[in-house]
C-alpha cells in the first residue's frame, strides 16, 4: 500500500469545507492529522461545530481532532470603517447570516456530543510541525489563512517542517467574490494571507479561476445520490443546497463549484489544475483592491517565483475522484 500523504485541514466550515472534510476522511490517501478551524464563513464557534459534526456523522472522532482558532482577522477588523467591519465579520451566531451558500448556522446532521481538543489551533499547529521531520505534512488551508499566518509569526521553525501549503482563496482573471477584485477568503484576512505567500514555503494557489472551471452539475449531483450510500446522500445534499444560493441560481445552466474540494483533490493529483509559476502577493493597502491576489503577467518579469497559481481545471478529472472515493467507501462497506 502506497504511502499515505499527512495533512492537516484548517477550515471555516460551510458547506463546501464540509464536502472536502468528507472526502479527506473517507480517501485512504490521506492521513489527516488533524483539523483546525477558523473565522470565515460564519464565527469560528459555529464553524468548529460544525467540523465536529462532519467528524462524528463520519464516526471518525477516534481518528480526527477538532482545534479551535482564531476568531478574528490579523487586522481587516481594527478599523469600524472597513467593509470587513461593516459586514459584519465574524458573523456571529444569531446574526443574519444568510441561507443558501453555508446552510446559515449549521450543517444538517443530527446533533453532536464530541468536544473540540483544548489546545488553541495554533499551538497545535506550532507542537504538530514541530515534532515532525522536514517536509512531511502538507497544509490545506480553505478559509482565510490566520492561523496559519499566527503560527509563523509565532514560531518561524515551522516554516522549513512544511511539505507543501495548497490554498484555496484569490482570483485573478475572473471577479471576486467579496469585492471587484478580491475573493472571499482572502479579503478576509488580506494580511495573513500576504504572511503565507512571504513564508518561502511551496505553495499552490487554487483560487475562483479554477474552481468555477471545475464546477458540478445537478446531474453530478443525481450521480452522487445515486450511489447509495448515506455519505454519498450528504455529499449530493451539500452540493444541492451550495448550488441554490443567490449567486448561483442566477445562472442560466446551474454550475456548482466545490471550491475547498478542489484544493484537497489537488494535493493527491497536481494535475487537475492548470498552473502558472508566479510571483503573486495580495492587496493590503485598505484601498479598493484591498485583499486582491495579484500576479505577475508580465511578459519577460524576473520577478521570484513564489507560487503555482491556479487559472484553470480539470473538470471531468475532479467529478470522477469525487464520485470514485464515494463508490470505493460504498464497496468497502459492502463487501
Amino acid at each position: 500500500m502506497a504511502e499515505k500523504r499527512k495533512i492537516i485541514m484548517d477550515v471555516d466550515t460551510g458547506s463546501d469545507d464540509a464536502v472536502a472534510l468528507m472526502l479527506a476522511m473517507l480517501d485512504d490517501y490521506y492521513d489527516l492529522l488533524g483539523i483546525t478551524t477558523v473565522n470565515g464563513n460564519l464565527e469560528v464557534k459555529l464553524t468548529t461545530e460544525n467540523t465536529l459534526r462532519m467528524v462524528e456523522f463520519l464516526g471518525k472522532q477516534d481518528e480526527v481532532k477538532v482545534y479551535r482558532g482564531a476568531d478574528l482577522p490579523l487586522v481587516s477588523t481594527l478599523l469600524p470603517t472597513t467593509p470587513q467591519s461593516l459586514l459584519p465579520i465574524p458573523r456571529r451566531e444569531g446574526e443574519s447570516i444568510p441561507e443558501g451558500l453555508h446552510h446559515a448556522a449549521h450543517i444538517p446532521t443530527p446533533s453532536f456530543t464530541i468536544k473540540e481538543q483544548p489546545e488553541s489551533a495554533m499551538v497545535w499547529l506550532i507542537e504538530t510541525l514541530l515534532a515532525s521531520k522536514d517536509r512531511e505534512i502538507t497544509l490545506v488551508p480553505v478559509g482565510p489563512l490566520t492561523n496559519i499566518a499566527l503560527a509563523m509569526r509565532a514560531d518561524p521553525r515551522i516554516i522549513p517542517k512544511i511539505r507543501e501549503i495548497v490554498i484555496m482563496g484569490g482570483a485573478s482573471e475572473r471577479a471576486g467574490s467579496k469585492s471587484m477584485g478580491a475573493e472571499f477568503n482572502a479579503w478576509i484576512d488580506p494580511e495573513a494571507l500576504e504572511i503565507v505567500l512571504q513564508s518561502g514555503c511551496d505553495i499552490t494557489i487554487v483560487p475562483l479561476d479554477a474552481t468555477f472551471a471545475a464546477y458540478l452539475t445537478e446531474q453530478d449531483a443525481q450521480r452522487i445520490r445515486d450511489i447509495g450510500s448515506p455519505e454519498a446522500d450528504m455529499v449530493a445534499s451539500l452540493v444541492l443546497k451550495y448550488g441554490t444560493a443567490e449567486l448561483l441560481a442566477a445562472q442560466k445552466e446551474k454550475h456548482i463549484p466545490m471550491h475547498d474540494s478542489l484544493a484537497l483533490c489537488a494535493v493527491q493529483f497536481p494535475e487537475v489544475l492548470k498552473t502558472v509559476e508566479c510571483n503573486c502577493h495580495t492587496d493590503i493597502s485598505m484601498g479598493f483592491a484591498y485583499g486582491q491576489t495579484i500576479i505577475d503577467k508580465r511578459p519577460g518579469s524576473t520577478t521570484p517565483r513564489n507560487c503555482r497559481f491556479a487559472l484553470g481545471a480539470d473538470r471531468e478529472m475532479f467529478v470522477n475522484w469525487i464520485i470514485g472515493i464515494l463508490e470505493k467507501k460504498t464497496a468497502r462497506k459492502g463487501a
